[in-house]
């Protein structure tokens, strides 16, 4: 007869809903032991064993390999690393969630226009869809607002320099009384919700993206002083206002996201008034470098979109990019370097990062953990250049 509170290995499955091979090979790797055997030598499972089994399948579907696992209480798992855990499966599926909306939107756009064509255009349809695919990965990358948040705090948190980079941005901006100005991709706000007491009152200004739940991030984080701003989804390749509307425009950290950096530039040339000036900040060549090197050294595998970008629009080419559209273009470096010495706050940015990264170590995830710990532990802090810079140039 079976003793009270003990379960079978069938029965117990079925509790968990899990299968009986599961619970054996669970038994076989150590994970999870049978706390009872009957006398002809059958597992039996009890009350106590099948709270560490919950806690084995929540730890696995928070992206933990069973090796992890196992070396939970070797490390402990305490609610930080749960709440950790669960940001990184919850930016795993936003990725993936942002994925499918790309794929929908270009399978939908060329939809239409093979409707409206008579004959079907194999290599027409194609290149539709690349290209579409092409512009919405790009503007993904910035639409989730969970990266700005990460770097804002990173940037507050570590940087060596005091100005801080919104507020340094900021006075290098020649803002006027009267002027109207149009920031393209405002993100969350943050470049005028940090300056806000500094703002004049008359300075109008419209603040823009590609997304909604950007606008509404930004609204959110300006509340109180919304009648200062106006809000509004534009797409920077047309942009939806008259020649000529903007005494300034400002374009902070998102020129690298285009696709085609030509149209937008050509746009924003268009709405500037004659005389006006056009702010807009990017990153230069070894921005992070040390941060990328650090990951790569974890798994070669892993790559982050920062080199990259700076090729595309950086302080090393944005000069000559610009002066086609713009003259009397100034470069203004911000020096400053970040001085990381704690570990959940380099990961809360790292698990933010654009990239693969999410993806390299969703199973590997306490023993990446572990490493940038080691890491800050042996030195004392990682030391990660931080090189951004802003244009300012002139409309003639």
């Amino acid at each position: 007869m079976k003793e009270k509170n003990l379960y079978t290995t069938g029965e117990f499955a079925k509790m968990a809903g899990v299968t009986i091979r599961t619970i054996r090979y669970y038994d076989a790797k150590g994970i999870l032991k049978p706390s009872h055997h009957n006398s002809s030598g059958h597992r039996l499972y009890s009350n106590e064993d099948f709270i560490k089994l919950k806690k084995i399948l929540a730890l696995k579907y928070l992206g933990l390999s069973l090796d992890e696992v196992m070396n939970t209480e070797l490390y402990s798992f305490e609610k930080d690393d749960m709440v950790n855990s669960l940001k990184l499966q919850k930016n795993i599926i936003k990725n993936k969630i942002n994925h499918m909306k790309t794929v929908l939107n270009a399978i939908e756009t060329a939809e239409v226009s093979i409707q409206k064509d008579e004959d079907l255009d194999w290599n027409k349809t194609i290149d539709i869809i690349k290209i579409l695919e092409n512009e919405k990965e790009l503007l993904q990358q910035y639409v989730d607002s969970s990266n700005l948040n990460a770097n804002v705090k990173l940037q507050d948190r570590f940087s060596s320099n005091k100005h801080g980079w919104y507020n340094w941005t900021f006075n290098n901006i020649k803002l006027r009384k009267k002027s109207k100005v149009l920031e393209i991709g405002c993100g969350n706000g943050a470049l005028w919700a940090k300056n806000i007491e500094s703002l004049n009152d008359k300075v109008e200004v419209t603040l823009t993206d590609v997304c909604q739940d950007m606008i509404n991030d930004a609204k959110l984080n300006l509340d109180g002083y919304n009648k200062k701003f106006n809000f509004k989804i534009v797409d920077p390749n047309n942009i939806a206002y008259e020649d000529e509307s903007f005494d300034i425009i400002i374009a902070n950290h998102i020129l690298f996201y285009m696709n085609d950096l030509d149209k937008v530039l050509s746009e924003i040339k268009r709405v500037l008034k004659v005389g006006g000036r056009f702010y807009c900040s990017t990153i230069g060549g070894d921005h992070m470098k040390e941060l990328e090197e650090l990951m790569i050294k974890f798994n070669s595998n892993i790559k982050i979109s920062e080199e990259k970008l700076s090729n595309k629009f950086g302080l090393d080419n944005g000069e000559y990019i610009l002066q086609k559209y713009f003259t009397d273009i100034h470069k203004h470096l911000y020096k400053d370097e970040l001085v990381v010495n704690d570990t959940k706050g380099i990961l809360e940015y790292i698990y933010s990062i654009p990239g693969n990264i999410l993806e390299v170590i969703d199973t590997k995830k306490k023993e990446f953990e572990v490493y940038i710990d080691k890491n800050i532990q042996q030195n004392g802090a990682i030391n990660i250049t931080n090189s951004n810079g802003l244009f300012e140039s002139i409309k003639r």
